[in-house]
């Protein structure tokens, strides 16, 4: 009788040891998912982007800076140049496509020189560039005029600059939406490869002005054109 109450005790005993070393093998493998997972959102979290948006190495993005030099263009009631905000703009831009995207990303011009209309087509002629985006700010002789408009030369660039735009508008920049607009402008006219122009805001209107100059519009707007530069060379 003895012996059988040992051998029960004895087998309850292993019973308990066995699943002990179940739940810690759970636990373990739990806390290794665990670590995964936060790796994973620390990755995300750093970089600002899903791996899986590096989609477009191997395309080339010209952005052009308008203006520049001793081509000021227009100019605010706060005095704000247009060559320097649209410089501002076109970093924050490749910088943001080279983050999220892994396009090679040029700029026609990366400091306050002056470029001719000519020269910046040629290079996204010799680059053999996927898209072109020439950055503007309007001005009118009117400051209440104010808002974005985004224009394309080519029939075949229409749908570029309306995806572009509406994903501009998708974002809360607090200004008027004036639409898509065909625009005969030389750096579109001339150019062999899809390309668009960004009328960012009216330089000359002070509410535009001080939002043009704000970093949060700056980040906002680069965002859209990002979101949206994504979308069409995905596709």
């Amino acid at each position: 009788m003895k012996k059988m109450k040992m051998f029960i005790l004895l087998f309850i005993v292993l019973i308990s040891l066995a699943l002990a070393l179940i739940k810690v093998n759970d636990i373990q493998s739990i806390k290794i998912e665990d670590k995964k997972a936060y790796a994973a959102l620390i990755n995300k979290e750093e970089h600002g982007f899903e791996k899986e948006e590096r989609n477009l190495k191997g395309k080339t993005i010209i952005i052009d800076p308008g203006h520049g030099g001793k081509d000021v263009g227009a100019s605010g009631q706060m005095g704000t140049l247009e060559k320097d905000v649209t410089l501002k703009m076109a970093r924050n831009l490749q910088h943001e496509l080279e983050k999220r995207t892994g396009a090679s990303v040029i700029l026609t011009r990366d400091k306050d020189v002056t470029v001719s209309k000519k020269e910046r087509v040629e290079l996204a002629n010799t680059k053999n560039a996927d898209l072109f985006i020439s950055i503007h700010f309007d001005a009118f002789t009117s400051n209440e005029v104010n808002g974005i408009t985004t224009y394309y030369n080519h029939g075949t660039d229409r749908s570029l600059a309306a995806l572009i735009h509406r994903h501009l508008f998708e974002q809360d920049l607090g200004t008027r939406d004036r639409g898509v607009s065909f625009g005969d402008f030389f750096v579109l006219r001339e150019n062999t490869k899809p390309s668009i122009l960004l009328e960012l805001g009216y330089i000359s209107n002070a509410e535009d002005e001080k939002r043009i100059n704000s970093q949060t519009y700056q980040t906002q707007a680069s965002t859209a054109i990002v979101e949206g530069v994504i979308e069409y060379l995905s596709n």
